[in-house]
């Protein structure tokens, strides 16, 4: 049964991917996921047949199965884009004063012209005005001179009443430059603008107290003690961006320094460090389940302890702001938790394509991002490198272990390295050379000293 389900997950995954080439959407994406959905449980029913009869159209089962699932993923991305679409600010409401009330939902980025946060609706107190569930506002700096007031101190989950002038999403289409409606999409910012001068503005509620707002919160305040604890210091940017996922304040004259070195995957909180982070937090408390009787009875100390890093690395995704990358190494390490627990291990391909389809289901927009390729083909390279290495059954001593260990990681690292240049220049047009030299002095630096 591995093959059939690795071929549905593939083809789910295929239809979402497919889905974001579309130049239009289809004329009833739900009928068809709904569709597709039928037809996939139409072939489970048949591949449940007895072996005999099962045998008899096999091939032909399997190809529909295939089919099914790929049109689930292209009807089920479809039906999800046509949601979001809908939700569109009109084009009469372009650039008119218009009053809101709602809850800074993200971390607000401060700088010298200003400040941009995502705002989230909650009531629109002009009438007759149609505004989006969650835009995207910046607060503009007054002008020198000028008799404006300053843009006043915002907090992640405040209220606020304010009036504002919004405009549909709008992005310059250069090739090879950022993609700014892709991004406010995937983000479900369905309008952009900025808080209007002349306009009452009122803070409403110090905190909303959303489910959110707490994880927000909790983020913006480990942001504030990095600054307070490091001030000035030139990689605070980085010590941030590693804690909680925010690169904002990293300059950019180390992002050009991390790009041409290609060490860019450790300056974000990416899989290797949620993993990691699990690893430490499930080695812990297994060392605790061990020495409980009582506990152990009932549940093994190592399902206990795969369940404990699950949930500590599901705590660091979300301080993170659930990325791509952390999202992904959260499936995958779901995954083989649940098959862990349920007797049913499976293959390292079946996981990967499992957490793949989670992803997907919770983001269709993720191939729009490069990271979603670069990180899925990281991890998919990786389980190419090790495939059928079982180096911890030769024997040797301490010498030989640590040799075989230094050769396998250099193997992994020039397959990634290899594996990933024609996706990195299709996706940057540019390639590090020296990507595989600091890699392997930087990763385990980062990973096992800077991390925890």
């Amino acid at each position: 049964m591995a093959t059939p389900t690795a071929a549905v997950l593939a083809a789910f995954a295929a239809g979402v991917c497919a889905l974001q080439t579309a130049a239009t959407l289809p004329a009833h994406p739900f009928a068809l996921a709904l569709a597709g959905l039928v037809a996939l449980a139409a072939c489970w029913a048949l591949a449940r047949r007895p072996p005999a009869r099962r045998r008899a159209c096999g091939f032909a089962a399997a190809c529909a199965a295939a089919a099914s699932a790929c049109a689930l993923g292209f009807g089920y991305a479809a039906w999800r884009a046509e949601v979001r679409l809908a939700e569109a600010l009109p084009p009469a409401w372009e650039g008119v004063d218009v009053a809101l009330v709602g809850v800074v939902d993200d971390l607000p980025a401060a700088t010298a012209r200003g400040t941009r946060f995502a705002f989230a609706v909650e009531r629109v107190d002009t009438p007759g005005a149609v505004v989006p569930s969650r835009v995207s506002l910046a607060w503009p700096a007054p002008w020198p001179g000028s008799d404006a007031a300053a843009v006043p101190p915002l907090r992640a989950g405040e209220r606020w009443q304010l009036t504002v002038r919004l405009k549909r999403p709008h992005g310059n289409v250069n090739p090879g430059g950022f993609d700014l409606e892709a991004w406010l999409l995937q983000r479900g910012l369905r309008a952009t603008g900025y808080v209007a001068s002349a306009g009452a503005q009122r803070r409403v509620d110090a905190f909303a107290g959303r489910p959110r707002d707490h994880v927000q919160r909790a983020r913006e305040r480990i942001r504030d003690r990095i600054g307070r604890a490091l001030p000035g210091a030139r990689y605070a940017g980085v010590v941030t961006a590693l804690a909680i996922g925010d690169q904002r304040a990293i300059p950019d004259t180390q992002w050009t320094v991390f790009n041409r070195t290609g060490v860019t995957h450790l300056v974000s909180i990416s899989g290797l460090h949620v993993t990691v982070f699990a690893a430490l937090a499930g080695a812990f408390v297994h060392g605790l389940a061990r020495r409980s009787v009582r506990l152990t009875a009932r549940v093994p100390a190592r399902k206990v302890g795969v369940a404990a890093g699950v949930l500590a690395a599901g705590a660091y995704v979300l301080l993170a702001g659930a990325e791509i990358p952390a999202l992904r190494t959260l499936a995958m390490l779901a995954v083989a938790a649940l098959g862990l627990w349920l007797g049913r291990p499976g293959t390292a391909a079946i996981v990967w394509l499992w957490a793949l389809v989670a992803v997907l289901a919770w983001d269709p927009w993720a191939p729009l991002t490069p990271g979603f390729w670069l990180s899925y083909g990281a991890v998919a390279l990786l389980l190419y490198a090790s495939a059928g290495r079982l180096r911890d059954a030769i024997p040797g001593g301490l010498r030989s272990r640590i040799a075989r260990e230094l050769r396998a990681g250099a193997h992994a690292q020039w397959v990634v390295t290899l594996g990933l240049a024609p996706l990195t220049l299709a996706l940057f047009q540019q390639a590090s050379l020296v990507s595989p030299v600091a890699n392997a002095l930087a990763i385990p630096v980062v990973t096992l000293g800077v991390v925890p």
